[in-house]
């Protein structure tokens, strides 16, 4: 099969173009011809089994680098024949149509309603009104739902299907839900007798103590603070943050409530494997995610989950089994009954034993393998 995959950047760094680089290899491993279409290469991922088409996306400091790379990109593609043209939201069209970042409007919404200064949320409001780069974002989204724009599109999660269905009435045939991958061989349980009392030797953290783990980049949108509110109601328990974000202010917090003594900011870290083996369980009451891959990876690495239903990935949470649900990011209240009932540990111990066997039917070449199976049915 001779396949298109069409992005603005090709790199390992963000999970959409993680998504790619793996698909594009896995797709070459199995011997189909793939065409990559993109306006930025990075050398450490070029394979030579892959043809590169570099493509022309100038404009980002005027905010119409969507625009010039969706035009340029169609002009680029009619010079060849091939059976499945991928892109990967925001272009406008293509055969199949990967959805990894939900509907934009609302992201926004949720963004705007997490701001709690009125005139802050005001000028944030004003800045996207007037933004070119917004309005580009707007359009091609809107563009890529337009009956015989797509073939099929696929959504990252049930939430986004809904949203997709609700805010741009696709037909749910039209929609087919495939979830992100995980490496199941990278994050495993195993990585434990490996990592676990190094890494809290190294942050000074008792192997005995209860540890959740926080990982994410971008503190305000994940939901770091609503895990700090909730912590002194719950002695003795240490909390690790590893990510980009503004550790100053969180820090400032984390004092407020009396809980920066057991409190552990990391910063960015590479070996991300390891932190997950540190921890006892994972906490993400994310006031928005699509599908948060970290999600993922904490079960598969068998930590039991806490996140909101407003993250996609919450999907394959059976709540109460391996792991809880929020009905909303800011229930403290209910972060810390589900963090009191996972300190047991005969809970802890299924809850994590059932978080990993989930994770089983989640892997990598399972979500890639689904994928090729609907280029197929597409190619019929």
């Amino acid at each position: 099969m001779k396949v298109a995959l069409v992005h603005k950047k090709y790199t390992t760094h963000g999970g959409t173009e993680r998504y790619l680089v793996g698909l594009s290899k896995f797709l070459v491993k199995n011997n189909h011809q793939v065409h990559v279409f993109t306006a930025s290469i990075d050398p450490e991922c070029r394979d030579e089994k892959i043809n590169f088409h570099q493509v022309s996306a100038w404009g980002k400091h005027l905010g119409i680098d969507k625009y010039t790379f969706s035009k340029n990109v169609k002009k680029e593609l009619k010079k060849y024949d091939f059976d499945i043209i991928q892109t990967f939201s925001r272009v406008g069209f293509g055969d199949v149509i990967r959805i990894g970042g939900g509907c934009h409007q609302i992201f926004l919404d949720k963004y705007f309603n997490s701001l709690e200064n009125p005139l802050y949320k005001l000028k944030k409001k004003i800045e996207y009104k007037l933004s070119l780069q917004d309005y580009f974002t707007r359009y091609y989204e809107a563009q890529d739902f337009k009956k015989g724009n797509y073939k099929k599109i696929v959504a990252v999660s049930q939430m986004v299907k809904n949203e997709i269905i609700a805010n741009y009435h696709v037909p749910p045939a039209d929609i087919i839900v495939n979830h992100n991958g995980v490496d199941i061989g990278k994050f495993n349980p195993g990585n434990r007798e490996e990592y676990r009392r190094e890494i809290r030797k190294k942050h000074e953290i008792a192997n005995d103590d209860f540890m959740i783990l926080f990982l994410g980049t971008g503190f305000k949108r994940k939901g770091l603070k609503y895990i700090i509110k909730a912590l002194p109601d719950i002695p003795k328990i240490k909390l690790m943050v590893v990510g980009r974000g503004n550790i100053k202010r969180y820090r400032k917090l984390a004092a407020e409530f009396s809980v920066l003594d057991r409190t552990v900011f990391v910063g960015p870290i590479k070996n991300v494997e390891a932190y997950y083996a540190a921890a006892d369980i994972f906490v993400f009451p994310s006031i928005y995610d699509p599908c948060a891959n970290v999600t993922l990876e904490a079960m598969a690495s068998g930590l039991p989950v806490i996140t909101s239903e407003s993250n996609g990935a919450s999907d394959v949470i059976n709540h109460g089994k391996n792991g809880y649900i929020l009905d909303s990011a800011d229930d403290t209240h209910d972060i810390k009954k589900y963090i009191k009932f996972l300190i047991d540990n005969k809970i802890l111990n299924e809850f994590s034993k059932k978080s990993r066997c989930t994770m089983l039917d989640y892997s990598k070449e399972k979500n890639y393998q689904k994928m090729l199976d609907i280029y197929r049915d597409i190619d019929r």
